[in-house]
């Protein structure tokens, strides 16, 4: 019989040198994570955190919001880029040296689940590695990931990236996408929304199982003439719409 032993890592030390570095995402549409990779003034999230949000702000733990303008879109990855005004305290995460991710590959990440503005660590393993009829691969964790921590970085031992959470995957089947795609209003008992309570279930579900795409996957900064993002503030502070 072949035992299986879980070893802790120090999320003490990889949350202090990472959190700097972690955004929350707000948008007209919901909120999200993203963390600060490649450049001073690129941060990564996931496509479908942003995707057809005209207006996009993030904040740091210990900053206000800070407009941003969208530069790149890998749907295929649901990847996307993000740039903004760097501050010179903020550096990039590090890539992983090794991508070679296996089963069983200890693994931490920090995001802002349930629209939650506080920074939030899980941990656990790389539980499997899968890959789809086209090649795309997807590690899963068996480490809960909810709505709202699409885009945070997935981390190994060192703190060095090894992929992006992706909680939509959480999410998928016809079912539940036939929920999240019904009309508020469109079921009542008592004035009561049955499809905002429906919607709501789906929004802080927990499967007690997350996903993540390797960080290869990251699509490279296109160097973009006039990139100046704008600094706005948020007209709407209080979305509580998690991704």
């Amino acid at each position: 019989m072949t035992a299986c032993i879980i070893i802790l890592m120090d999320c003490q030390k990889i949350i202090e040198q990472s959190k700097d570095s972690i955004a929350f995402i707000l948008t007209e549409d919901g909120t999200g994570s993203g963390f600060i990779f490649q450049e001073e003034n690129i941060l990564v999230t996931c496509n479908h955190v942003i995707n057809g949000s005209k207006k996009i702000f993030i904040k740091f733990p210990d900053s206000e919001y800070i407009g941003v303008d969208i530069i790149i879109r890998d749907e295929e990855h649901d990847l996307a880029l993000l740039s903004f005004s760097p501050d010179k305290k903020r550096k990039p995460l590090t890539l992983a040296k090794n991508l070679n991710v296996r089963e069983g590959t200890p693994a931490a990440f920090s995001g802002y689940p349930l629209g939650l503005k506080n920074l939030t660590t899980h941990q656990g393993i790389i539980s499997g590695v899968t890959k789809d009829p086209v090649g795309i691969v997807t590690y899963s964790i068996d480490g809960t990931v909810n709505p709202g921590n699409s885009g945070c970085p997935l981390m190994n031992s060192n703190g060095d990236v090894i992929g992006i959470i992706n909680a939509m995957r959480v999410e998928s089947g016809k079912l539940l996408n036939k929920v999240k795609e019904m009309k508020v209003g469109a079921m009542k008992i008592h004035d009561t929304d049955l499809v905002e309570i429906f919607q709501g279930i789906i929004r802080n579900i927990q499967l007690g199982i997350g996903y993540a795409v390797p960080a290869s996957y990251i699509p490279e900064r296109k160097k973009i003439n006039g990139d100046q993002p704008k600094i706005e503030k948020p007209e709407n502070q209080n979305n509580n719409d998690e991704k």
